[in-house]
């Protein structure tokens, strides 16, 4: 298995979705792609402070968001 950071694409159109782009900014720190040896690509992330309830709640929002991108998703409707 390979990890990588977002591409910045993917962030890019996530900052333009989300109103708080700083804490979006921090978030992208905890969200990962993920290849796995036959090809599959998904989005991962490590973040275990669930006290900071807003960070928490970009992270999860960030994970939704890039794997919908990934999956050639629109969300703009969202």
């Amino acid at each position: 298995m390979v990890e990588r950071p977002l591409p910045e694409e993917i962030k890019q159109k996530i900052l333009q979705k989300v109103k708080n782009k700083a804490l979006a900014q921090k978030a992208f720190e905890y969200v990962r792609l993920v290849e796995k040896e036959d090809g599959t690509v998904y989005v991962k992330e490590e973040f275990d402070n669930t006290d900071h309830h807003a960070l928490w709640f970009m992270v999860l929002a960030v994970v939704n968001y890039a794997q919908r991108l990934l999956r050639g998703e629109d969300i703009d409707d969202i």
